[in-house]
């Protein structure tokens, strides 16, 4: 039958030529391999797909021939569409073709796409095969050129500043979940962020969507230089994604981080995405970005050296207030903290957030090991968190401590009895220090079982 032509804009072209197929054509003005990576990448489809008014707010992809994808659409009203797939054919850059439903139409289409490029630009055609020839038309009275038009057009507007990305990656010998941590925590980030010789004073770090990072590098020759950030996707432990500056100003870039775990090790992948390829080389000139970033990300490595992370649980049959005011009551930590043998005669804290904690600790041998520290966050009873510092084993020992550790300690009820979990992260360590890390673990066990009589009584 002859070819129909439907509504189109013009930059795309939608036809109908038969009862269940739409065809749509459009012309970009890029080579096809970024076209079809920006159609096949989560982080560059989450910047472009879906029309203004619904964009795409999660994406899913296993892009291998018989693995599904998941796209996640946020309508105005704030109600969310889902559409998903399984990839049939992958060609890559020529050929794409997968199956297509959409959480509000029935059946399911055959999407075949080709990008067939000439002098630099590429001719993307998508031709959608509907089960019937009703489904094509519910598609087209639901106003999908239009949206359609519209999602190519953000499409051709990322091709453009997709050449202005600047790509690094680096393989960490830690675990993801920390590795994420060391960006979104001020204890941890004020330490190695920036190139060597740099440091930087937070003023205000708020990492939620949304939220602002403020904070000045002070270089090596006296200038401080305020930055600017501006968090825009937070999913621990897997992808943080924020803006550099304010869309529009000189210096402007946006910021992918994805974590993948490699065996207990993690890949960092970092894709800065500049406004267009010549503010990316200014910036890479002006201020020696390449290297500055791979600066940054050594002293990243230097820094993950020295954390470490112990994860203890223990399930107690107490009501989960009868075990944080274990915690916070200095009379009641001082018959339980610290490993079978040891006393506490000294046991001060002011559990609030600021309050300072001293303990002295004595081993059975009569030697006595100093335990600072300080609340970073009370939600009683819910949760603590707090920095301690071990110092070496002289009362009148001022010098620098043995190890930093930041505790998270949450109290979850589970049917009427508490689980507690231990979230230790050590941050700083001193010379040959690790090796008494070797034994954190076995000293918790011992405090949380004099933590359970003390429950007992």
């Amino acid at each position: 039958m002859p070819a129909s032509t439907a509504k189109a804009s013009s930059a795309l072209t939608v036809t109908m030529p038969s009862d269940r197929e739409i065809v749509m054509t459009h012309v970009f003005d890029a080579p096809r391999h970024l076209v079809f990576e920006a159609w096949t990448k989560p982080e560059h489809l989450l910047q472009w797909f879906g029309p203004h008014s619904c964009p795409l707010v999660a994406c899913e992809i296993d892009f291998r021939v018989g693995g599904a994808w998941c796209y996640t659409l946020r309508g105005a009203d704030g109600r969310d569409m889902v559409m998903r797939g399984v990839y049939q054919e992958i060609s890559r850059p020529v050929r794409l073709i997968s199956t297509e439903s959409f959480d509000d139409y029935p059946g399911e289409s055959l999407n075949s796409m080709t990008f067939a490029e000439q002098d630099g630009r590429t001719t993307l055609t998508t031709r959608v095969l509907y089960p019937s020839k009703e489904s094509r038309d519910a598609v087209i009275r639901s106003g999908m050129e239009q949206g359609a038009a519209e999602t190519y057009d953000r499409l051709e507007s990322h091709l453009r500043s997709m050449s202005g990305e600047l790509v690094i990656t680096r393989v960490f010998d830690a675990p993801r979940n920390l590795v994420f941590d060391a960006w979104i925590d001020s204890r941890h980030i004020g330490r190695w962020y920036g190139p060597r010789g740099f440091t930087i004073t937070t003023h205000a770090m708020d990492v939620r969507p949304g939220g602002v990072w403020r904070f000045d590098m002070h270089g090596p020759d006296g200038v401080d230089y305020p930055n600017k950030i501006t968090y825009l996707e937070i999913a621990k432990p897997e992808r943080l994604v924020y803006d550099h500056g304010d869309v529009g100003e000189p210096g402007y870039f946006r910021t992918t981080l994805t974590f993948a775990d490699e065996g207990g090790k993690t890949k960092l992948t970092m894709r800065m995405l500049f406004p267009s390829v010549a503010e990316r080389d200014r910036v890479v000139k002006t201020y020696n970005a390449i290297e500055g970033a791979n600066q940054t990300l050594d002293r990243l490595a230097e820094q993950l050296g020295k954390m470490q992370e112990l994860i203890t649980t223990r399930v107690f049959d107490a009501p989960r207030e009868l075990v944080f005011k274990a915690w916070t009551d200095p009379q009641r930590l001082k018959r339980w903290w610290g490993p079978k043998g040891f006393t506490n005669p000294v046991c001060e804290l002011d559990a609030r957030p600021g309050g300072k904690i001293l303990i002295h600790m004595r081993a059975p041998d009569g030697v006595v090991y100093l335990m600072t520290g300080v609340f970073h966050e009370i939600v009683e009873p819910e949760r603590l968190v707090f920095t301690s510092w071990a110092l070496d084993n002289q009362l009148d020992n001022q010098g620098e401590p043995l190890f930093e550790i930041l505790n998270t300690v949450t109290f979850a009820v589970e049917g009427g009895k508490t689980k507690l979990t231990v979230h230790a992260s050590v941050t700083k360590v001193k010379g040959d220090a690790a090796q008494h890390l070797a034994g954190m673990e076995q000293g918790w066990n011992m405090s949380l079982d004099r933590l359970a009589e003390e429950l007992e009584r």
